[in-house]
């Protein structure tokens, strides 16, 4: 027994002190012990009014569906709601009662602050559902739902309990005023409802009506929403973990890394999708999964480029040094002029995979629904989406450095302005068209160019022809290379020596506290 406690007592040096700070705070909290209470009654209720009322055909006939929606519904509320609502309340009592700063100069860095957060979770989680498992064993014994039914149904569960928590974590920090957290808990809740009503609806539908896909195809979308979930969850991780990092510190190179993974994960899946002989999942995953990855580098991009220009010594100590080096991982330094070129290039790479997928798609599956006028559109849409968005860049990159002349402002700046140019460019050319014909409907013609809305509607009715497209993609190239042109300084940061007294204090600091940079001095720029 003393080598067992003396293990024990190892293993709990060993893992992260958040976890364990946040499970004794968790396990002692009335949240946590009103919330267990309450799921032990509503699951031993459920088992004996959903029995008694089955009687007596819960002996002849199969049972488990009824059952096994009620077991759900007990579980969800827990996993889907209240967990997640719980450690977003914790990440945000550490802001609010000022000790998340204690945290940071200690030597942990964010990524285990986070990731202890992240940790108590899944523990409650995992008590949450061992306490239900002997109810969903029994109703599995009454017949009516496969193995692998039930087991989906818990994975999925699992799966959107901790996506779900993720993004709680990550809504957190992002707001600093009253307001602005009260905004943001009301998002999250938003958020939480409606991830409670689409996954209460996937798995009721499943449960009772039974999966409505081959087994191929939900081995397919299972492994796809899996990896999907964790790249996913690793960028909400990953933008949490910058959001507690110093400013002197790289905040937006493991951002950038990371969204490079979702997008490869992503790729993947479509490429694989494509191949699959059913031409309907084959289509539909393309165009979901291309259009949801626009969306993310449209809402990433905006806010790339409304980085901060200042680079801290401590940021230019840590640059590739090599030409080689330089040419090829200079664009995931911090920056918006390496991040206006880094996601042009993404965007571009993108637009030309999309094509050609769509190309790989008509090729595998044939030309039966897909005429030539929808493989033109597909190309329409996509370099007008380039087209515009880094056209839209450019502008956003602009408005934020003339904003940031008299004011620091965060990168969620740019998000808005994107919005507002976006809306702009709708607007204004709409606007002076309605004036200039009297206020009368009028046809499209060239100067509504910019009205990005409009063109898109018309490129799908097919009244949009290729050199107008051409023109959309020249303008932006044009505006991209200028922009370039004003910013060389910025494109290429050059790196600094590390001066010797920093080597010199670094050498007398741990290795885990070196790495981390939480050293007083190192927190500030020299």
């Amino acid at each position: 027994m003393r080598r067992v406690d003396d293990w024990c007592e190892r293993f709990g040096d060993s893992v992260n002190p958040i976890l364990v700070k946040e499970t004794r705070q968790a396990l002692k909290s009335r949240q946590f012990v009103v919330t267990f209470s309450v799921l032990l009654f509503a699951a031993l209720a459920w088992t004996v009014a959903g029995s008694m009322m089955m009687m007596p055909q819960i002996y002849t006939s199969p049972s488990a569906p009824r059952m096994l929606v009620g077991y759900y519904v007990v579980l969800a509320i827990p996993l889907l709601l209240v967990v997640p609502l719980a450690a977003y309340r914790s990440l945000e009592g550490e802001i609010d009662d000022g000790t998340l700063e204690l945290l940071t100069i200690t030597a942990l860095s964010p990524w285990q602050i986070v990731l202890g957060k992240l940790a108590s979770a899944t523990l409650q989680i995992g008590l949450y559902f061992v306490a239900l498992l002997p109810c969903v064993a029994y109703a599995y014994t009454l017949r009516g739902v496969d193995l692998p039914t039930t087991a989906l149904m818990i994975a999925i569960l699992v799966v959107g309990a901790l996506l779900l928590t993720i993004i709680a974590i990550f809504f957190a920090p992002l707001a600093r005023g009253r307001t602005g957290r009260v905004a943001t808990l009301l998002a999250v809740i938003m958020i939480l409802m409606t991830a409670e009503y689409a996954i209460g609806a996937a798995v009721i539908y499943i449960t009772l009506e039974g999966n409505p896909f081959t087994p191929a195809d939900t081995l397919f979308i299972a492994i796809s929403t899996l990896l999907i979930a964790v790249a996913l969850g690793h960028l909400f991780l990953t933008a949490t973990a910058a959001q507690l990092t110093p400013e002197s510190e790289n905040r937006s190179t493991p951002i950038r890394l990371s969204l490079l993974m979702l997008t490869t994960v992503v790729i993947g899946v479509i490429a694989y999708a494509i191949q699959m002989p059913e031409e309907d999942v084959s289509i539909g995953s393309y165009l979901v999964l291309s259009m949801s990855l626009a969306a993310v580098w449209t809402v990433c991009g905006s806010m790339m480029v409304a980085e901060s220009p200042v680079m801290t010594p401590r940021i230019r100590r840590e640059l590739p040094s090599s030409f080689l080096a330089r040419s090829l991982l200079t664009w995931l330094t911090p920056g918006p002029a390496t991040g206006l070129v880094f996601v042009t290039a993404v965007t571009i790479l993108l637009s030309v995979l999309a094509i050609v997928g769509f190309e790989a798609v008509i090729e595998l599956h044939g030309n039966s629904r897909i005429a030539a006028r929808d493989r033109m559109l597909i190309q329409h849409v996509t370099m007008l989406y380039a087209g515009y968005f880094v056209g839209f860049l450019v502008c956003v990159r602009w408005i934020v450095a003339v904003v940031r002349l008299r004011n620091n402002p965060r990168v969620e700046i740019g998000l808005a302005a994107m919005v507002v140019v976006a809306v702009l460019l709708c607007i204004v050319p709409y606007s002076i068209g309605m004036h200039l014909n009297d206020y009368r409907s009028f046809d499209y013609s060239r100067w509504q160019i910019t009205n990005w809305a409009w063109t898109l509607v018309e490129t799908v009715d097919g009244r949009f022809n290729r050199g107008d497209v051409y023109l959309i993609v020249s303008t932006s190239a044009a505006m991209f290379a200028t922009c370039l042109m004003l910013m060389t300084s910025t494109v290429l940061p050059r790196r600094i020596a590390t001066p010797g007294r920093v080597e010199e204090e670094q050498a007398k600091l741990p290795k885990n506290v070196a790495d981390t940079g939480q050293s007083g001095q190192d927190q500030g720029t020299w």
